[in-house]
């Protein structure tokens, strides 16, 4: 074997090992990339399911005691003690939310209903995972009001 033909074997070797040192980095960061967004989900999920048993409350604050909530909050609720709680979720929405789903929430706390429940419970499951409203929010809704 002469030098030249050496010379180009340790070349291509070389090669492959930066490529292989390259490859696992950027690997690496599309895995991180993904984890991150793993974890932005499951916090804006928490914080939907949050509203959404708040919103509930706001429709049928006496089933209160069907809910699991912190020690230190009261074994009872008003539908002005619930709505306010709504309202206060709203505008922490406005960090991580959609547009529609601002949108539905903030007519469901002007008109809290059945239908405007199922509207913005629909636009939070079409952002968290991309699931499309294929029929409208009375099919959805348990009891029209």
């Amino acid at each position: 074997m002469d030098i030249e033909t050496f010379q180009l074997i340790i070349s291509v070797l070389g090669l492959f090992g930066i490529g292989g040192v390259i490859g696992a980095y950027i690997q690496h960061l599309f895995d991180k990339q993904k984890q991150i967004g793993l974890e932005i989900r499951k916090i804006k999920e928490e914080r939907y399911r949050s509203t959404l048993v708040h919103m509930r409350l706001v429709l049928n604050p006496e089933k209160f005691n069907q809910f699991i909530f912190e020690k230190n909050e009261s074994h009872s609720t008003t539908k002005e003690h619930e709505n306010e709680k709504v309202i206060e979720y709203y505008y922490n929405s406005l960090l991580y939310a959609t547009d529609e789903v601002l949108i539905h929430l903030k007519e469901f706390i002007r008109d809290p209903n059945e239908n405007t429940f199922a509207e913005t419970a629909i636009a939070m499951r079409s952002d968290l995972w991309g699931i499309k409203k294929e029929h409208t929010a009375k099919e959805y809704s348990l009891k029209i009001t």
